[in-house]
């Protein structure tokens, strides 16, 4: 895959998409499989991306506004949608190999900057819930196969099931890269290209997005924690944003 995405992505470099693909394979497993850390939240996964990537800025721009409208969409058994996780690794990758800066726009009010940014904003949305159904499917199939796992209650062996959970990590590390990769050629091929003719009235209804979300945010960080947990998670995010961005700035 990261070949043939080669051939369709001149700028990009083999390792850097076999990055992404491996990252988004991580994150996938890390939702509900293995350790969840909680690293493939939106903020977290895209600072990642973007850290690897060589531009955490453009993670913050696009991972943080995405963090505060799903800040109560934990991977908690069945309880999440979507498939925030990958669609972000794909967002903030495209957005850096296409050559795009957005380290700007957490300290610009040009339309333009962040019409892109919202831009990118509504992709990842887009894309993850596409990826809803994608998981959806995937445990489908592992519900298929743990059935396997029936038999070792006649014969005793344990080894078949260890093979079943095997199977099953294998395909949602597998689906994660995959889609990822998948997810961003579509980003570069399609969707930032189609930024550039749009109206200009859509490019400034585009800009107001990443204004709104954090409200949004605001209001169901409210009334999932109530007031006063919900201003200490927002007042935390407000410090290290403006911390990361002083950073930035510097750099």
């Amino acid at each position: 895959m990261p070949w043939l995405a080669l051939t369709l992505v001149p700028d990009a470099s083999v390792s850097s998409l076999a990055l992404l693909a491996l990252l988004a394979g991580l994150l996938a497993l890390d939702d509900v499989a293995l350790a969840q850390t909680w690293f493939s939240q939106p903020l977290p996964a895209a600072l990642l991306t973007g850290f690897f990537c060589g531009d955490p800025m453009t993670g913050l721009a696009i991972g943080l506004p995405l963090q505060l409208i799903l800040v109560v969409n934990l991977p908690v058994g069945q309880s999440f949608t979507g498939d925030p996780a990958v669609a972000v690794v794909a967002a903030v990758g495209a957005t850096v190999l296409s050559g795009q800066n957005l380290t700007r726009t957490l300290t610009s009010v040009s339309s333009v900057e962040f019409g892109f940014t919202g831009w990118m904003i509504l992709a990842a949305g887009i894309l993850s819930a596409a990826g809803h159904y994608i998981i959806q499917a995937e445990r489908r199939a592992h519900v298929l196969w743990m059935l396997e796992g029936h038999k070792t209650l006649r014969d005793g062996n344990l080894d078949r099931m260890a093979g079943l959970q095997g199977r099953c990590l294998a395909v949602t590390f597998l689906r994660g890269g995959i889609f990822a990769i998948m997810f961003l050629l579509f980003l570069l091929r399609i969707w930032i290209p189609l930024f550039e003719i749009l109206p200009e009235r859509l490019n400034h209804a585009l800009g107001l997005l990443p204004w709104l979300l954090p409200g949004l945010g605001l209001g169901t960080l409210i009334d999932r924690y109530g007031t006063k947990k919900g201003w200490i998670w927002v007042l935390g995010g407000i410090i290290l944003a403006l911390g990361l961005t002083r950073l930035g700035m510097g750099s």
